[in-house]
């Protein structure tokens, strides 16, 4: 049996409400949870951190925000030591607690 994907929703999307109703249930669908780290992983994270910091390493970093995982390559270029985040290539502000990977 084939499933009809998105064309059994299609009548609601004439209404606007619906439309967005629709919307907001698949986006809180698709929403993953968070992995959970153990403290010798999250320690290991902040030492990958901070050598490619030091060495200026292009790194990929696997991290979640609201409910995605993303991954962007670039350059550590600042650490904020007191609001434990850092920032990639001059634009992305990460949190040390949403980072899952350090490649």
């Amino acid at each position: 049996m084939r499933d009809r994907g998105m064309v059994k929703w299609q009548p609601f999307s004439a209404v606007a409400s619906g439309s967005s109703m629709i919307d907001e249930v698949l986006n809180e669908r698709d929403k993953l949870e968070m992995p959970t780290l153990s403290d010798d992983q999250m320690m290991e994270l902040q030492e990958k951190i901070f050598k490619a910091f030091n060495n200026q390493e292009v790194v990929n970093i696997k991290y979640y925000k609201a409910g995605k995982l993303y991954v962007n390559k670039g350059k550590i270029t600042n650490i904020d030591v007191s609001k434990l985040k850092i920032v990639i290539n001059f634009e992305i502000s990460v949190f040390f607690s949403q980072i899952i990977e350090i490649l």
